[in-house]
C-alpha cells in the first residue's frame, strides 16, 4: 500500500461520504476482503468522524441483515463479488458503493470474472472517490472502529463508544504503535504482512494502525503459508 495514494484516497473518499449526508456518529459498514478499499473506507470515515463497521462476509445474508439493521449503518461499501447474495437484505434508503474485485483476490475465492465487475447501475467506488475534492476540513478525532462480536450468546454485540478527545486519540495511538512494536525501528522500515480478515478486531487494529504511521502493508488476498514465507 502506498500510503500518500491512500491518504490522498482516503481524503477524496471522505468527500464522497460527506455528499451522502454522512456526519460525525453516523456508520459506514464494510463487507470487503482484504483490500486497500477497506483501509480506503476505514480512514475516510475517520476524517469525518464516522464509525467504520466492518461485517464478516463469512455470514449468512441474514446474518449481514442483523448488523446493516442493528447497526443503522448510512452506507455500506461491499466487493462486486460479495454483492449478489446480500443484496436482497440491504435496507431501504441505505447506500450501497460496489469495490470492484481484484483479480487476485477473485482468484484466491474463485470468483467468476462477470461476479468481480460491478453491476450495471451501481455506483463503483473507485470511479466514485475519484469524481471528489480531497476534504479539507480539519479531520474530526477518529472515534475508532465498531466491530460486531463473534463469540456471544444471541446476536453479535457492537458498541458505540464515546467520541474521544483529540489527546484521547492521541494517547491510543501513541499506546497502540509502541505495543504493536512499531517504535523499534523508522516505520519506513516496517514491513507488516495482513494474513488475517481485517473485520476481525486484531487485524485491524493492526493493520490501520500501520497505515497511519506510514509502514509497508502486504496484503495476502487469503492466507497462504508458503506466500507468507516468501
Amino acid at each position: 500500500i502506498d500510503t500518500a495514494a491512500l491518504d490522498l484516497r482516503a481524503a477524496r473518499a471522505a468527500s464522497g461520504l460527506a455528499s451522502l449526508g454522512v456526519v460525525r456518529g453516523d456508520i459506514i459498514a464494510l463487507f470487503l476482503r482484504n483490500d486497500i478499499a477497506f483501509f480506503e473506507a476505514s480512514i475516510a470515515a475517520g476524517l469525518i468522524g464516522a464509525y467504520p463497521t466492518p461485517v464478516n462476509w463469512h455470514g449468512t445474508a441474514e446474518e449481514a441483515r442483523y448488523i446493516f439493521e442493528n447497526s443503522g449503518a448510512k452506507v455500506i461499501v461491499v466487493h462486486a463479488d460479495l454483492l449478489g447474495p446480500i443484496q436482497r437484505v440491504i435496507p431501504d434508503g441505505v447506500a450501497v458503493l460496489v469495490v470492484p474485485t481484484p483479480p487476485e483476490l477473485a482468484e484466491a475465492y474463485g470468483a467468476r470474472p462477470e461476479a468481480s465487475a460491478v453491476p450495471a447501475g451501481m455506483v463503483n467506488w473507485s470511479v466514485w472517490v475519484d469524481s471528489f475534492e480531497p476534504y479539507t476540513a480539519p479531520p474530526a478525532p477518529s472515534p475508532g472502529t465498531i466491530i460486531y462480536t463473534s463469540g456471544t450468546t444471541g446476536q453479535p454485540k457492537g458498541v458505540r463508544r464515546a467520541q474521544p478527545t483529540q489527546e484521547q486519540h492521541e494517547f491510543s495511538m501513541r499506546n497502540l504503535v509502541y505495543v504493536f512494536g512499531f517504535t523499534t525501528r523508522p516505520p519506513p522500515q516496517i514491513v507488516a504482512a495482513m494474513v488475517g480478515p481485517m473485520y476481525h478486531s486484531a487485524p485491524n487494529a493492526y493493520g490501520m494502525v500501520a497505515a497511519r504511521i506510514g509502514a509497508t502493508i502486504l496484503l495476502q488476498p487469503r492466507f497462504d503459508p508458503e506466500d507468507l514465507l516468501r
